[in-house]
């Protein structure tokens, strides 16, 4: 890309330059020129990239027989930096309603569904800026009779009849937002539905097997794909699209949604996906739809991949978490007709492996990898977990372990002293300004002394978390609930001001993650989502090690280092307490007694870990989906924040 204020290879001539200056005053911003790039080779004749920078191909617009239309095509690029995307994190966001709407259409029916959202995202921002523009051009000129310079363009772009029922949406809208009559920019009717092909698919063959367990197992494998496949088949007849009606409805969204576009991006996504699924995805000119295809504006170009800051303030976006349902689903219900929102039509459910609804994002780990597979996958799985753990992290301190200071008073109000109370708390300078006579028991004061004790003081928690990433946990990119755990507990601890170390563990020798305490976020969240696989074996080894040396102060009191550990796995964990390292058998209890607190935070449905981690001395939180994890952490955080007391005599009890 050019450098912004580098010279120019082709300079605006005097047409181009008014109609450049135009369109900046009618959006009332000044940018730097844009850049002529004439046989650009790009798919329509005007682009726009961040920085801001509107790029336009003149040899293309000439093409296109739209060279007369400057101001309408330079106030269109400038619209993407304005009013949709105008942000680099809008157009992630606008780009993940759009998947989000083809997931709940389906998926699996359309073919390379990234590309076609990244193909809905752009005539969406192209509709919202379209309106805009040829509004603000009918309010300047105010010309009875003539059609703002956007509607003459358009009508030149659509002058080729179109034979794709998406596009012809997308015209009859145009035509009502813009009050002209059907057939201005399109047919009266929509064209027909193109004719699905009803070859049934070959079945799926089995993998080869070498007994016969294996082998059944591999014919139910491929009796599911064909059942899935089949399914798929039979959802497909069930999306239905309306032309006529839809029309209307997009014209109504985009009116609604004029300076919301991330909020109006699922809405047109789920009115318009179904088009995608009813063609066979196939759209543009290879579809019949002609120079109009792209709307006029070829879209992003050479879009970088987001940053970790960029995907947090993505996925935190709120909008983000909306279900997707049709309009015509929304206005049912908001008129009555419709009472039940859970039972929409044309959406089909997410997979709750993926951990998506339970998040409450909407989207699973899986599928947001997918969508960003540009970016850091370590980024993306991050900040996946910190917005999806974000609604549930507070502060998390505990009570001082200084000594509070002695018990102070401080004077209160004038009281009347009495001939029953001591002589010692007779106030001579109040009673005798009161009244020169002393009359005991009438005009004698005595000063109230009120309580001053100091607040109760808080400090930071230091927390050693534990997470076990063998093969039977499940992976962090598929949504694990004690990844969750992990993250609020670490965000929670680090808003509270402590520090964190985070070990990964899973088989014999195979452990990671820092050895010292950290407040850096982005190193415990890298430690906690690093995953190995393979067996289950606690490295008592490591943990005893790291602990041996404040044995001697057990019992100490003052500023002495509080210790917390919470170990986060499964069932498995029975290693911890000496199975299949009997040489280790008493570490986990010996550890116990010098930590102020050690919890277990498991998937383990059978509670097979009560027993062992009693005689301990460890709590144990029981996981066993997404939506445990939060209730673990805030009882947690609830015995940390307020620890019980004890005596010190038992293994599970507060040392000292």
């Amino acid at each position: 890309m050019t450098p912004l204020f580098a010279r120019r290879e082709h300079a605006l001539d005097e047409r181009q330059r008014v109609a450049w200056e135009s369109a900046q005053a009618l959006w009332g911003v000044h940018l730097h020129d844009p850049e002529l790039k004439p046989g650009a080779h790009m798919p329509s004749f005007a682009w726009f990239s961040f920085p801001p920078q509107v790029v336009v191909d003149p040899s293309e617009a000439e093409r296109n027989g739209v060279g007369a239309f400057y101001e309408s095509i330079f106030a269109h690029e400038i619209g993407h930096h304005v009013l949709s995307p105008s942000t680099r994190v809008t157009s992630f966001a606008i780009a993940q309603q759009m998947n989000r709407a083809i997931a709940a259409t389906g998926r699996d029916l359309i073919p390379e569904p990234g590309a076609k959202a990244q193909m809905l995202s752009n005539l969406w921002s192209d509709m919202l800026i379209n309106t805009r523009v040829a509004a603000m051009q009918r309010q300047r000129d105010a010309e009875p009779g003539v059609d703002p310079e956007m509607i003459r363009m358009w009508c030149v772009l659509s002058s080729v009849p179109t034979a794709d029922q998406l596009w012809w949406v997308v015209l009859r809208a145009y035509e009502v937002l813009w009050s002209k009559p059907a057939g201005f920019l399109c047919p009266p009717s929509p064209p027909p539905r193109p004719v699905r092909s009803t070859e049934r698919a070959a079945p799926t063959t089995p993998q080869a097997t070498t007994n016969e367990a294996q082998r059944v197992k591999a014919v139910a494998e491929a009796a599911a794909v064909d059942a899935r496949i089949a399914a798929e088949a039979q959802w497909a007849e069930f999306v239905v699209t309306n032309p006529e009606l839809d029309a209307s409805l997009l014209a109504e969204t985009v009116r609604t949604f004029g300076d919301d576009p991330v909020s109006g991006a699922l809405r047109f996504g789920m009115l318009l996906a179904p088009y995608l699924t009813a063609a066979g995805g196939s759209i543009g000119p290879s579809g019949g739809v002609g120079r109009a295809s792209d709307g006029g504006c070829a879209g992003q170009a050479d879009g970088a991949p987001p940053s970790a800051g960029e995907l947090e303030e993505v996925l935190g976006d709120p909008r983000l978490r909306e279900v997707p349902e049709h309009p015509a689903v929304i206005k049912a219900r908001e008129s009555g007709g419709m009472a039940d929102p859970s039972t929409e039509q044309g959406t089909q459910p997410t997979d709750s492996r993926s951990g998506g609804d339970a998040m409450g994002q909407g989207y699973g780990v899986a599928e947001t990898l997918e969508l960003y597979s540009s970016a850091d996958p370590n980024a993306v799985i991050a900040a996946w977990y910190i917005t999806a753990a974000k609604r549930w992290v507070k502060p998390l301190t505990q009570p001082s372990s200084r000594p509070n200071s002695v018990d102070e008073t401080i004077p209160g109000a004038l009281e009347q002293w009495s001939i029953d109370d001591d002589i010692a708390s007779l106030d001579w300078a109040a009673t005798l300004s009161t009244n020169s006579t002393v009359v005991p028991g009438v005009t004698t004061r005595l000063r109230a002394l009120l309580p001053d004790a100091p607040p109760d003081q808080r400090e930071s928690v230091q927390l050693d978390i534990y997470i076990d990433s063998s093969g039977s946990m499940r992976a962090p990119h598929v949504g694990s609930p004690a990844v969750l755990a992990g993250t609020i507990l670490i965000l929670s601890v680090l808003r509270g001001g402590g520090r964190v170390r985070v070990t990964s563990f899973a088989g014999t020798g195979q452990v990671a993650g820092g050895a010292r305490f950290t407040r850096d976020r982005a190193e415990a969240l890298r430690d906690l989502t690093f995953y190995f696989g393979g067996g289950t074996t606690f490295p008592l080894d490591v943990y005893g090690s790291r602990y041996r040396d404040t044995r001697a102060d057990r019992g100490t009191h003052g500023t002495a280092t509080r210790r917390h550990v919470v170990v986060l796995s499964d069932d498995g964990l029975r290693s911890m307490f000496g199975t299949g390292q009997e040489q280790y058998a008493t570490t986990a209890l010996e550890v116990r007694r010098v930590l102020d607190s050690g919890t277990l935070i498991v998937e383990d449905p059978r509670h097979q870990m009560k027993e062992p981690a009693a005689a301990a001395g460890y709590d144990v939180e029981y996981l066993g989906t997404m939506d445990d994890a939060p209730a673990a952490c805030a009882r947690l955080a609830q015995r940390l924040a307020e620890p019980r007391t004890s005596d010190g005599t038992t293994p599970g009890g507060r040392r000292g």
